[in-house]
């Protein structure tokens, strides 16, 4: 090759990273089982494309999607190609220091095939002025890369200009880490998180899901598994027993007939690859039916190694596509907001005949844990309300009285360690009429709260999950799952998100809450139990039923007792019609349920 070939392929390379890639360097492909030259398919050139383009950068993938290996390819001939005056300062950040230290065996592997005549060094000369297994750094271009073990002293005396966070999902303490790895970036400093999901984890889920609502300023990139040439062949779509198969024309390029459209992928054309993933259709092929025999149908596994699914990658309890499925077709915005911040949310009002189901769960009012109420239709279990928000519990039993006296709500206080029993006792302070109560023999409860002066019987308010919670979740899982009970809210879905197994125990994820999924399950677990045992003893349930006025159409009104109202609150609800002046009680046909005349 002559000197003025060198000086065109140099500096071609210097502007695009991509031709120094493919120009350059090898990579070893498992599916062929040997190396070959790195030609960079359609997702891998977006990978590349973002780094140039942003500063703030994260990509989720598959396992085995070679995005390490990409970004491992840019780093190479970045510092290859790199200013000396403005040298490039890499950091590898990863959750174990082997996994940091093979990160920078890959840019290690890589800068080895680039030529001498490029680093300007002699033949059989290194290039390198330090190498070591987590350090390494050029000669000529006088960069440098580390690679590094998650810490807060990680960054200590040293000012990247490119953070790389490999497997950021699964970083212990990860967002403290990643803030301190922030305010250590060099000025312009570029930042790239890559891993695979770790469900709703508090650093790359968090990270990913403010760059989708724009609440950050971080640039997705999201490769899938069939988006890749190595195991994408023999393409199909499946939705229930239907099937269709694609064509491959071509490495690059697959083709199918989907409702009257053509569709062909190439490297540089992916649309329809989103079509059929948003009418329900999933991507299969002969690679990916041995991979998930490979890992022995565990549908965790699977997710978070195969389908960059953050949701049942963290091993939730509901599984994903039951969420989903109630995000589609149950989950809408309430038709009013009420209370402090719009924290009530309605869906329906009170129905002349219904009778109606209210669970509370209760919180300090000064932690990290809001107070929540659900009220579900008995019938249908529909819900109907729902109320999130950090008060007092004393202050809490004021909207469990307005609400509860609007729908006429037998309603399920949590008394579990001891919070609900202010809110209890205030509502029994206001002569609330539709308090469950609670058997001690059946449930552990504290002896002085068993022997309270307010017990009816042998029974006494609220209720105390004790033992009955797995069994309560189970209820809950089973209703959501088979579609038994209608979600109407989106804060609810967002909490079955995070709602994992710890430890075989059902539990919300760390930086998250189950406040509403708490208040859901109650009234799911005593309609399945004690409301189906009532039935059977025809004298309690008729009982029970008539004690349990239905609504009327002039609405019951709660009580007008100054003592009984919080200062915060008025004694009439004040409401935020979701979508005035387009239907919604313009006449005033709803004003009842507000009290408003």
């Amino acid at each position: 090759m002559d000197r003025t070939e060198k000086i065109k392929i140099y500096a071609t390379s210097l502007k695009d990273p991509i031709y120094a890639i493919e120009t350059f360097l090898k990579t070893y492909d498992l599916t062929q089982k040997g190396f070959v030259p790195f030609k960079l398919f359609h997702k891998q050139k977006e990978i590349i494309k973002t780094y140039e383009e942003y500063d703030r950068n994260i990509v989720t993938k598959p396992r085995q999607a070679g995005v390490s290996t990409t970004t491992a390819a840019y780093i190479a001939v970045k510092i290859a190609f790199g200013d000396p005056n403005n040298p490039w300062k890499v950091l590898v950040l990863a959750n174990k220091q082997t996994l940091a230290q093979e990160f920078l065996k890959k840019i290690k592997d890589f800068t080895d095939q680039i030529p001498t005549w490029v680093w300007g060094v002699a033949e059989g000369e290194s290039y390198l002025d330090i190498e070591a297994k987590g350090h390494i750094k050029t000669k000529g271009t006088k960069c440098e890369v580390k690679a590094l073990a998650t810490s807060k002293d990680a960054l200590r005396g040293y000012t990247p200009t490119f953070l790389i966070m490999d497997e950021a999902a699964f970083i212990d303490n990860g967002a403290e880490v990643f803030g301190a790895a922030l305010t250590s970036l060099g000025t312009g400093g570029k930042v790239t998180l890559i891993s695979t999901p770790n469900g709703m984890d508090p650093l790359y889920y968090r990270t990913y899901d403010g760059a989708r609502t724009g609440k950050n300023n971080f640039k997705i990139v999201e490769m899938r598994w069939y988006q890749d040439v190595r195991y994408n062949r023999y393409l199909s779509w499946l939705r229930g027993k239907e099937e269709i198969k694609c064509e491959s024309i071509g490495r690059d390029k697959l083709r199918w007939e989907y409702s009257g459209v053509t569709y062909e992928t190439s490297t540089l054309e992916i649309d329809g690859y989103d079509v059929m993933v948003n009418d329900d259709w999933r991507a299969s092929s002969p690679w990916y039916e041995n991979m998930c025999n490979d890992m022995n149908g565990d549908k965790k596994q699977i997710a978070q190694e195969l389908d960059v699914s953050f949701i049942s990658s963290g091993g939730n309890v509901v599984d994903d596509e039951y969420i989903q499925y109630h995000e589609k077709n149950n989950v809408m915005d309430p038709k009013y907001t009420a209370e402090l911040e719009q924290s009530m949310w309605i869906w329906k009002e009170p129905e002349e005949g219904n009778k109606y189901i209210m669970g509370v769960d209760v919180a300090r009012g000064d932690g990290k844990d809001s107070s929540t109420i659900i009220i579900l239709d008995f019938d249908s279990l529909e819900q109907v309300a729902e109320f999130q928000y950090k008060l007092p519990p004393d202050s809490l039993a004021e909207i469990v009285y307005k609400y509860g006296e609007l729908y006429q709500a037998y309603t399920i206080v949590d008394i579990t360690g001891g919070m609900g029993v202010s809110t209890v006792m205030k509502l029994l302070e206001m002569d609330y009429k539709h308090l469950h109560y609670d058997d001690p023999k059946s449930r552990k409860l504290s002896e002085k709260y068993a022997k309270t002066v307010y017990k009816q019987g042998d029974k006494v308010p609220g209720f105390n999950v004790g033992n009955t919670r797995l069994q309560m979740i189970s209820e809950f899982e089973e209703h959501v799952r088979e579609n038994k009970t209608i979600i109407r809210s989106s804060r609810l879905t967002s909490e079955l998100k995070t709602f994992i197994y710890k430890n075989g125990r059902p539990d919300h994820m760390e930086g998250y809450h189950d406040d509403l999924i708490m208040a859901y399950a109650m009234p799911i677990f005593l309609v399945q139990t004690t409301f189906k045992k009532l039935k059977k003893i025809e004298n309690q349930t008729k009982a029970m039923l008539d004690s349990w006025a239905s609504v009327s159409n002039n609405g019951p009104q709660p009580q007008t007792t100054e003592t009984h109202i919080n200062p915060f609150y008025t004694n009439t609800p004040t409401y935020h019609p979701r979508q005035p002046g387009k239907g919604v009680n313009d006449e005033g046909e709803y004003n009842w349920l507000f009290g408003i005349k």
